[in-house]
């Protein structure tokens, strides 16, 4: 991902790849992809939201969750697939639909995202870049070059923070993280607030 002055968590979450409990489809082949959606037709019904309509797999979530795309639609939906391979019983295959991939990424994902970490989701500007870097969003030359830009005031940081960090070896991104994990911990006085773990869960 190119970093510049804007970079935003939530936006970056939108444009990047899957993390951790979703799986894209995009490089599957159409035969991989139909296997799922002959099941979803195979388990509906008259009545439910979706019978009748066409669909597309765009993700495979946690255990048979599964995000698909509505065809002729903007709309997207997360059923949970029961494996049956037969007509379910109301109200299965449990159904949720969003008005577009944007809303589904607003009202589930990202907000699952922030859960997992265990972090508020109102974070600096500062604080964002901390864990896009340590999640792999902003690569190390880009991140040691907007530590460079910084107003150690503005992002709260003692002098002797900020030139501990500017000094790092980026080459190291390990010995980065470790220096910026102190910190982290330290601002949101929460051991659990880990970016070694952080950067684990989201780069498997």
């Amino acid at each position: 991902m190119i970093f510049n002055s804007t970079f935003d968590i939530k936006s970056a979450l939108k444009n990047g790849p899957f993390l951790h409990t979703w799986w894209s489809c995009a490089k599957e082949s159409k035969d991989f992809k139909k296997i799922f959606t002959d099941e979803l037709e195979r388990e509906l019904y008259i009545g439910h939201p979706l019978y009748g309509f066409e669909v597309e797999a765009l993700a495979q979530g946690v255990g048979d969750d599964w995000l698909f795309k509505i065809t002729h639609s903007n709309q997207v939906c997360v059923v949970h697939l029961t494996r049956k391979q037969a007509t379910e019983i109301p109200p299965y295959p449990l159904t949720q639909i969003y008005e577009s991939l944007d809303d589904w990424y607003e009202t589930d994902y990202i907000p699952d995202f922030f859960e997992i970490l265990g972090i508020p989701s109102n974070l600096s500007f500062f604080e964002q870049n901390v864990i896009g870097y340590a999640i792999g969003f902003i690569t190390s030359l880009d991140f040691e070059s907007y530590l460079y830009t910084l107003d150690s005031k503005e992002c709260l940081l003692t002098d002797d923070e900020y030139l501990s960090f500017i000094s790092l070896n980026f080459d190291n991104r390990f010995e980065v993280l470790i220096a910026f994990n102190q910190w982290f911990r330290k601002i949101f006085n929460d051991a659990r607030y880990d970016l070694l773990e952080m950067n684990k869960k989201f780069n498997k």
